[in-house]
């Protein structure tokens, strides 16, 4: 990590929240080995914002300035609106240079809501683009490839990727088969257990897999996956991401969720909180940001308990993510109690770089939980508790200076522990790849 310099950002609301002082560290740059190339194998990528592409886009752009030849081989983006963008349907962005990143996109085929077997034959349908249009002679194939599971057929398509000798890394965001039984959107024995046997066969061919929490990695291993897996968290760019100035308030506060609008978020608990809250909307006012397949019932649910201390909004482009963190005193992060062993909201360590508590939903003994506890940083309700999740937020209403307290926590922890140059060094490390 290099220099620090340190910011006192201006504070516009000084009598509501308390000035503070953030480390910014500055960007640093080591030299790849000559002719290193490294490939992403993924279905989701820039201009997709959330999710799994935030982090792939992130990782390609990180290996460019290092000096790697970073490529990818991706689809179409669609995520999370089930159709591709118009920009790219008729295949004239199939090959592109995204900050420095040469990105290949295959021709693709989008669930439309058609439920879990719809996803499983579009994730087909990559992994057989992939073979017939990847570009699998040998000569052109890259020494180490690292691909992001979901969905398991790009693991299985980056176990046939690298060059004889090479490696594979696969980076686990979500167990599929655990994501799709515990949401309900799988009742079939057969296909539960078709996902299994697709996953246990496409990690036990990775030379090394990377998964976010100690309970996937049991997971993972319960399926029967016996490779080595290595456990690491979801990385910060702490250049990107770092605490602005608190929004100005007119004596409310404004309670953030912004991603995917999906079900594994567990998104009806937002409406049970606007609901709780309903005779406190002259003290708080809850903010839901995002696209999803479960955004018209969300509004719905609104319209028809009439809620008004309620606002949707669209996602804000890349350019504003740090930006659209700092809009909100408190996040929330919901999640689905039946799915969260098998994924991880990956937002909240950007909101602790941001300097921002939040709220999350979690059960005690969870990862989320033990990391409250952890790091002081943010507070955890049993999820579907609408009574304590509205309870802790007039807390933060009522006191100002928690907020500024946990946030600050928050960035403290995040520089120490998950900046995007340590995490991603030991990326490299597992997959083998040296640097100069």
């Amino acid at each position: 990590m290099g220099a620090r310099r340190r910011v006192r950002p201006h504070h516009p609301n000084r009598r509501r929240f308390a000035r503070f002082a953030v480390s910014i560290p500055t960007r640093t740059k080591t030299k790849a080995m000559p002719n290193a190339s490294i490939l992403i194998v993924t279905q989701w990528y820039k201009p997709e914002l959330i999710g799994t592409a935030f982090y792939s886009a992130d990782l390609g752009a990180w290996l460019a300035e290092q000096g790697f030849d970073a490529q990818v081989l991706t689809n179409r983006p669609s995520y999370p609106t089930n159709a591709v963008f118009p920009d790219y349907r008729d295949g004239r962005h199939d090959r592109e240079t995204l900050n420095g990143v040469s990105v290949r996109r295959l021709p693709t085929r989008v669930a439309g809501g058609g439920g879990a077997l719809a996803r499983i034959v579009c994730e087909i349908h990559f992994f057989a683009q992939g073979l017939l249009r990847g570009g699998l002679r040998r000569p052109s194939r890259p020494l180490t490839v690292i691909s992001f599971c979901p969905s398991i057929m790009a693991t299985c398509l980056g176990w046939l990727r690298p060059k004889r000798g090479g490696r594979h890394l696969a980076v686990v965001h979500d167990i599929q088969s655990g994501m799709a039984s515990g949401l309900g959107m799988i009742h079939a024995g057969g296909l539960v257990r078709l996902i299994r046997a697709l996953e246990q066969f496409g990690l036990n061919r990775a030379d090394q897999i990377v998964v976010l929490t100690e309970e996937m990695a049991a997971a993972l291993r319960k399926i029967g996956v016996t490779r080595p897996i290595t456990v690491l968290p979801i990385w910060v760019d702490l250049l990107s991401v770092y605490p602005m100035p608190w929004p100005a308030s007119d004596g409310r506060l404004t309670l953030l969720y912004s991603g995917n609008l999906g079900r594994k978020q567990g998104l009806w608990q937002l409406i049970d909180l606007a609901d709780a809250l309903r005779d406190r909307a002259d003290k708080v006012e809850i903010v839901i940001r995002g696209r999803g397949n479960q955004e018209a019932d969300l509004r719905q649910s609104a319209q028809t308990r009439g809620l008004t201390n309620v606002r949707f909004e669209d996602l804000l482009p890349s350019e504003r993510f740090n930006e659209g963190l700092a809009q909100g005193h408190v996040h929330l992060v919901p999640q689905e109690p039946d799915a969260a062993d098998f994924a991880v909201p990956s937002k909240v360590y950007n909101i602790m770089a941001a300097g921002r508590p939040f709220i999350a939903m979690a059960r005690p003994g969870s990862t989320l939980w033990r990391l409250a506890e952890e790091t002081s940083a943010f507070t955890c309700v049993q999820p579907d508790d609408a009574a304590a999740m509205a309870a802790e937020a007039m807390r933060f209403a009522d006191d100002p200076a928690r907020c500024v307290q946990f946030g600050d926590r928050g960035r403290q922890y995040v520089e120490t522990h998950v900046a995007r140059d340590t995490i991603l060094t030991h990326y490299l490390e597992l997959a083998g790849t040296e640097r100069g």
